[in-house]
């Protein structure tokens, strides 16, 4: 069996999307599957070998028209379709249609913004996204909370979380990194890990940072931002503004091999995400699988990865004061982050392994090519 991946990511450039396709085709190569991966050749990034890097007409974010891909798909049994991935999913309709081969789709989101982008999303699903939906052999979602919040439906809908690496990302406590980053080992450390760049403004970073400034000072804690982007600057601007340059810890990006460092530097994780473009939260599973709470935003799909009161809290997207009550309730009681966080990592083993998630795979294609 070949079969083409398709994602408008891929590593090193940082996003759920890309880690994903990424994990699901080392699982897959691992288990004799010959894997080859398509992904735009964006001008100015990093590249990695081994990838199918398509030559781009023009391009729009994370966007990017790809024709090329029609002709690269052709000697593949199956394509699997990371969605959404504007400009490339009419390509991978076509090669299905005249190659007459199936072809997976893994919906991971609904993008939506709140400026004029928003109507060239809009035009999209009504436009393309229809029948390049029910073309598809099987489509996969993270789960059915977020498919009917978004009216998401398909004859062949199959509920399907994304993995995690539990050997990578594992309990324990790393005092280098925290007293690399001038993080006292007294601290309770919240962790955001995310983008900070505009594609990801969703992710709500300048409500976490006004809901810490209402946390009190005279308590032992910290915020550790792990992530870049062209919004950094602004959201450093704001945490100054609001007396907390020394509360907060900007990281930046950090390497592959650091990310788990960095999770067991910390005691609580947060996604403050604001909108349904956030549909999962793959940090979240990273988090958990690394012994750690979570505090999550009340948004589908989101809200699946959080047992309330066992694994973390869950609170009101966009608001500061939940989200600001949550994280002094893990100040009050810090014993609480720490329980919770051995109940997500049983979570995780029990439900959420990136190599048993490959075995279903693996099983969803054979069914979807027999």
């Amino acid at each position: 069996m070949k079969v083409g991946i398709v994602t408008p990511v891929y590593p090193p450039y940082h996003g759920g999307m890309g880690l994903v396709a990424a994990r699901e085709a080392g699982e897959l190569a691992a288990r004799g599957v010959e894997v080859e991966v398509f992904t735009p050749d964006y001008p100015a990034r990093a590249k990695q070998a081994g990838v199918n890097y398509l030559p781009i007409w023009f391009s729009f974010g994370n966007a990017a028209c790809v024709p090329a891909l029609v002709k690269r798909l052709m000697g593949c049994d199956l394509a699997h379709l990371h969605y959404p991935f504007y400009g490339a999913d009419q390509f991978v309709w076509l090669w299905s249609v005249l190659k007459r081969r199936p072809y997976v789709l893994t919906y991971h989101m609904q993008a939506k913004t709140n400026d004029w982008r928003n109507l060239i999303f809009i035009g999209h699903r009504w436009l393309f996204e229809p029948f390049v939906v029910r073309q598809a052999s099987a489509v996969l979602v993270s789960s059915f909370d977020y498919a009917k919040s978004i009216g998401l439906k398909h004859q062949n809908l199959i509920e399907f979380p994304f993995g995690v690496d539990e050997l990578r990302f594992s309990p324990g406590k790393d005092e280098n990194f925290r007293a690399e980053h001038g993080i006292p080992g007294s601290s309770l450390v919240f962790i955001f890990v995310g983008g900070l760049d505009r594609a990801h403004s969703f992710k709500g970073v300048d409500v976490l940072i006004r809901a810490a400034a209402s946390l009190p000072r005279t308590q032992d804690w910290r915020l550790l931002i792990v992530g870049d982007g062209d919004m950094r600057s602004a959201y450093v601007e704001l945490a100054g503004a609001l007396g907390l340059s020394e509360q907060i810890i900007f990281a930046g990006s950090v390497s592959p091999a650091d990310l788990p460092r960095a999770y067991r530097a910390a005691d609580v994780h947060i996604l403050p995400s604001v909108s349904k473009s956030e549909a999962f939260g793959l940090v979240t599973l990273e988090a958990a699988a690394s012994g750690l709470a979570s505090i999550v935003s009340d948004l589908p799909g989101v809200r699946t990865l959080v047992v309330p009161a066992e694994t973390g809290l869950v609170v009101e997207p966009g608001v500061e004061e939940p989200l600001e009550a949550a994280m002094q309730s893990y100040l009050d009681d810090a014993s609480s982050a720490s329980l919770m966080g051995a109940k997500a990592r049983k979570r995780i083993l029990d439900a959420y392994t990136a190599r048993a998630l490959a075995d279903r795979l693996l099983q969803v294609y054979n069914g979807v090519i027999s």
